[in-house]
């Protein structure tokens, strides 16, 4: 099935190795590329306008057409699940969860659930859940 690229989204956003590239979709030149301060595997999420990913304990918040940085914040856990939803982005890791304001990068709580153990963490709101893909 033959479909048309959107002339909305010209950028296709790779994540890898803490790196994050922006290419064009028909030429595949480089327009943008960023790298994460902290290592662990890059989580990447794609809300209107925006790039936001996460890597060990850092998100960032990146324009989508340019890769400007909109904020940075670095979180009191990794962020091995991560979960958009409406204006809160959830992460999660060893039994720990977090959760931020996606349009400034402020951290509205975590909880480290004391005493229920460290396994790995699935996210969900009812119609959108995210499962761990840590090792």
């Amino acid at each position: 099935m033959h479909r048309e690229s959107p002339q909305s989204s010209p950028l296709v956003v790779a994540s890898f190795n803490g790196n994050i590239v922006a290419v064009q979709r028909r030429t595949g030149q480089v327009v943008w590329q960023w790298k994460h301060e902290s290592l662990g595997a890059t989580r990447l999420l794609m809300p209107p306008g925006r790039v936001v990913s996460a890597s060990g304990d850092e998100i960032v918040c990146l324009a989508y057409a340019t890769g400007a940085l909109l904020w940075r914040t670095r979180v009191p856990l990794f962020t091995d699940t991560v979960l958009l939803d409406g204006d809160e982005l959830i992460f999660g890791e060893a039994g720990k969860v977090g959760c931020l304001d996606v349009n400034t990068g402020a951290l509205l709580w975590h909880h480290p659930f004391d005493g229920m153990g460290q396994g790995r963490v699935a996210l969900g709101v009812p119609g959108n859940v995210t499962q761990s893909d840590a090792g």
